[in-house]
């Protein structure tokens, strides 16, 4: 399952991005042709964001024609 990895590297650039405030939602684009089953990414995000930023933010996925996986926004809190 080729998903496990690609959610994991999604888990780990969108923390990046949120320099350790906590995630609430997250949009994702998935090319209809990109052998990524929406899914199994939806499955393995609750698994690969535990202990993380992400934990219990909400993932959104757009499915669009094409063959590319895009982190299209993410909405985290504001800082304190």
């Amino acid at each position: 399952m080729h998903e496990l990895g690609l959610t994991r590297n999604l888990v780990a650039i969108v923390s990046e991005h949120a320099a350790g405030r906590r995630v609430r939602r997250v949009w994702l684009e998935i090319g209809t042709r990109s052998a990524i089953l929406p899914d199994a990414v939806r499955f393995c995000f609750d698994v690969c964001s535990k202990g993380t930023p992400l934990e219990g933010a909400q993932l959104d996925i757009l499915e669009h024609e094409g063959d590319r996986l895009n982190i299209k926004a993410m909405e985290v809190e504001p800082c304190a």
